[in-house]
């Protein structure tokens, strides 16, 4: 009896001290091995929605030029502002997107969230409440793989793996393109850390929202209002 109480006893010990270490240090490696994939996988879900939103401000832009002779907005929107910025551009679109919040991305400097007050001007599009830039001076005939509303970039046109500042939001790695054509894609950046940009389809050295150097006179990038 006095064995089987030994027994009893050494069997249902817990974990020594020891064995807890090393149980806590595999998990810790576990975890760090997975957490980059985690990661990216999580970047790449948040991308992907951020890029169907872009699809859907291109889809107003087009309503409006089916209303407008095939001209997206330029010069000025509908509420007579002078178009300097992406924010003012879009405000055109106040009847052709249902939702205001389509222009906002969550993890981006330049517009993480908007309220879908749409009232006027004054409600619609506040700074702080669009994403994306807007390529300015095209027309649905313009060449069809010309970009059209893209990632707002750090106020020069390109991009940086500084998340939490402008042009930063993909951490330098990729970028929403959405063309004249309606198309949608996640683009490759290229380049520098702190000078990333979208490569052109013919001339991949080339930035592609230098627009001034390819494409139609008056066509001029438009980062968002901020």
């Amino acid at each position: 009896m006095k064995t089987k109480r030994l027994q009893s006893s050494s069997s249902s010990r817990g974990f020594t001290l020891l064995e807890l270490l090393v149980t806590i240090g595999i998990i810790a490696v576990l975890a760090s091995v997975a957490m980059p994939g985690i990661q990216s996988a999580m970047m790449s879900g948040r991308m992907n929605a951020a890029m169907r939103q872009g699809r859907e401000i291109s889809l107003g832009l087009m309503g409006y030029a089916m209303d407008y002779n095939g001209r997206f907005p330029d010069g000025q929107n509908t509420y007579g502002q002078e178009i300097s910025n992406a924010n003012a551009a879009f405000r055109s679109l106040r009847d052709y997107v249902e939702d205001e919040r389509v222009f906002a991305v969550g993890s981006s400097a330049w517009g993480s969230e908007a309220d879908n007050h749409r009232d006027g001007p004054g409600e619609f599009l506040q700074p702080g409440e669009n994403h994306f830039a807007y390529i300015a001076g095209l027309n649905n005939t313009s060449t069809p793989y010309w970009p059209l509303v893209v990632d707002g970039t750090d106020g020069s046109g390109t991009y940086n793996r500084n998340e939490g500042q402008r042009g930063g939001t993909w951490k330098g790695k990729r970028a929403i393109v959405v063309r004249v054509d309606g198309s949608a894609s996640v683009v490759p950046l290229m380049g520098e850390d702190n000078a990333r940009y979208i490569p052109r389809l013919e001339e991949e050295d080339q930035n592609a929202l230098v627009v001034e150097s390819y494409m139609a006179r008056g066509a001029r990038l438009l980062d968002p209002e901020g």
